[in-house]
């Protein structure tokens, strides 16, 4: 399998964009809570994560990403180039779409209700945009 360059360079910056948010979205709340998740994140997205999507030895792919084109594909690639099956699994990927999407997105939409200010709106909308696009790449895509 082969992971295009700009998918994986794009995708990986992206995901790191959308931990900082998701960690700033939090850290409105509570800064602790918000530090906390930024580090539980990273520890699992590319700890885990990365560790997890590159069982396989580097030479069923074209071109080795170390488990970065892996990640960037499950957030943000095409369906064809996601391989839950020989990787991750789908509970897996279903979770790890879960932490860094809705997750955050959930919370913060509780307390902007709750306790309103543009900036906890700024965040949950770019949360919820990142969401709907990863969680719209995993349509099936039709055969011509």
């Amino acid at each position: 399998m082969e992971f295009p360059e700009a998918l994986t360079t794009i995708g990986n910056l992206l995901l790191f964009v959308w931990v900082i948010l998701d960690s700033y979205g939090i850290g409105l709340i509570n800064v602790g809570a918000g530090v906390a998740f930024f580090i539980v994140a990273l520890i699992v997205v590319y700890g885990v994560l990365k560790f997890v999507g590159c069982f396989r030895p580097c030479y069923h792919c074209k071109r080795c990403t170390k488990g970065f084109g892996r990640m960037a594909a499950l957030y943000f690639g095409k369906r064809s180039l996601k391989d839950p099956k020989e990787t991750y699994g789908i509970p897996a990927a279903i979770f790890f779409y879960t932490f860094v999407g809705p997750f955050p997105a959930a919370i913060l939409l509780t307390c902007t209700i709750s306790a309103f200010s543009v900036a906890k709106l700024a965040i949950l909308v770019a949360l919820l945009v990142l969401s709907i696009y990863s969680g719209l790449t995993w349509r099936p895509t039709q055969k011509k």
